[in-house]
């Protein structure tokens, strides 16, 4: 269970519940039930190191979840903050407008490119995953635009794919609760079926076959639109917030010769599954996906400050770079693109992969933590799947397992799950539009982490399965 607070620490306890009073009356809480936030327990996080969170109350938790997909060196790291800090005194504030620049954007920019794939040339920074993927449909339109292709302007995502919440990139992503009340998606985004094999029709016996029907559907979707008018096609390696989808074997090889028989770009969205993540410093070359951008974010500073970048292939940039009018004026870009701070911060960051040895760790520990999960849960009654790559990880739970037959009342369940997950001291994230334990525990994870991550999730569905009797909500 959750550590709790001992008598000194309890002293603490008059200060967080006024923060969490606070919180109540002040605060809207993206992604958050608004009707009902004021009910809900407040958690306010007081501290966090390695793969340790601590709340106001004294609590502690193993996060597995490295937050928000973000913390791949872990919580706190002291090089992070002195790279910062000595950043900071240098040069706190310099933008990247025009012809000016600064030494850690520079260095930063040659670093990436020397780990991205070989194909990619050039980078743009921004904030967020979601602002860099709205920088990505800019640069696709005025890519086909150059090209005098003034209709093909269409961009076709995945059903459950998650691309950001900005209007651009809202509507990329392929989640109802996003559109819901903001009148998304915007027109000319469309969305394709998910590569999610678990959810197969029930013709379908093989990956390889689920993989060709896919392409087969997307050619399809291509056709109907009008290739003329389809401009470029954005996936994540393996989709996280959908509760760790990963493709079926061939997905993306056929999936890219649709692509390319059409001249549709391909995207990838690495914010979640880049550096490290998944065992390698991107997850696209090993799924044989060879896209023409490339979304970063997250795990580019293991979350220490916002920073997000699109990297773009020499393809792109010949287009790009080739354009008379106005001298190819770029009208695009924010106000801390390439913020010297956050420049120095991802710099160390990366060091910190690589001098750690994070991605073989990830690859080693993730393995090892898959295998225990399969053993342990691997015949309870309620989990149909337990799947990933590296520290990318999703157990999800059906309500009918030989059926392959999801619970009808998601969001409920879902909650119950991570409640009786936290209530173990694990925080795992969910998955919307299934009922999924997502595990993504910071790139650091031991085994004997990996070995506690595993116990408290046991103990956390026993939970999970007690309260689903009592409340009914099993058969």
């Amino acid at each position: 269970m959750a550590t709790h607070p001992s008598t000194s620490q309890a002293a603490g306890g008059a200060q967080a519940g006024e923060l969490e009073a606070l919180d109540q009356r002040l605060v809207m809480h993206p992604f958050s039930a608004l009707h009902t936030q004021a009910q809900r327990e407040v958690v306010v996080i007081a501290s966090a190191q390695g793969i340790t969170v601590t709340d106001a109350r004294g609590r502690q938790y193993l996060d597995a979840g490295s937050g928000l997909w973000c913390a791949n060196v872990g919580h706190g790291r002291r090089e992070l903050a002195q790279a910062a800090m000595t950043q900071m005194a240098q040069t706190s504030s310099i933008h990247s407008f025009s012809n000016f620049s600064n030494e850690p954007l520079v260095r930063l920019s040659e670093r990436l490119l020397s780990l991205a794939p070989p194909q990619m040339r050039r980078v743009i920074y921004a904030n967020s995953g979601s602002e860099a993927n709205d920088t990505q449909i800019k640069l696709v339109w005025r890519y086909h635009n150059v090209l005098g292709r003034p209709a093909k302007k269409k961009i076709i995502s995945r059903l459950g794919g998650y691309h950001g919440t900005t209007i651009g990139a809202g509507s990329l992503t392929g989640l109802p609760v996003v559109h819901r009340g903001f009148d998304m998606p915007m027109p000319g985004v469309i969305h394709t079926l998910a590569a999610e094999y678990h959810r197969r029709p029930a013709h379908i016996h093989s990956e390889e076959a689920f993989s060709r029907y896919l392409a087969q559907e997307l050619d399809s979707l291509i056709q109907r639109e009008g290739p003329e008018t389809v401009a470029a096609f954005i996936a994540e390696p393996i989709m996280g917030s959908a509760g760790v989808i990963v493709p079926p074997a061939g997905y993306f090889r056929e999936i890219s010769q649709v692509l390319k028989k059409h001249e549709v770009l391909m995207v990838a969205d690495e914010v979640i599954t880049g550096f490290g993540r998944t065992g390698s410093w991107f997850a696209s070359p090993g799924l044989d996906y060879e896209p023409d951008l490339i979304t970063i974010a997250k795990g580019l500073t293991s979350g220490h400050l916002p920073m997000s970048g699109c990297l773009i292939s020499q393809k792109v940039c010949d287009v790009l770079y080739s354009e008379v009018e106005a001298a190819g004026y770029l009208g695009h870009g924010f106000t801390a693109s390439g913020h010297p701070v956050a420049a120095a911060v991802a710099l160390a960051n990366l060091n910190i992969i690589q001098a750690e040895g994070l991605l073989d760790n990830a690859q080693a520990v993730g393995q090892y933590l898959i295998d225990q999960l399969r053993e342990a849960l691997g015949h309870h009654e309620l989990v149909g799947s337990i799947r990933g790559l590296g520290l990318m990880i999703g157990v999800e739970f059906d309500q009918d397992k030989a059926a392959r037959r999801a619970f009808e009342d998601v969001v409920r369940v879902g909650s119950v799950l991570s409640q009786a997950c936290l209530d173990e001291g694990l925080i795992v994230r969910g998955g919307h539009g299934r009922v999924v334990a997502a595990l993504a525990p910071p790139l650091i994870l031991t085994r004997s982490q990996a070995d506690e991550v595993c116990e408290r999730l046991q103990r956390g569905v026993r939970r999970f399965t007690e309260v689903l009797k009592t409340e009914g909500l099993l058969p």
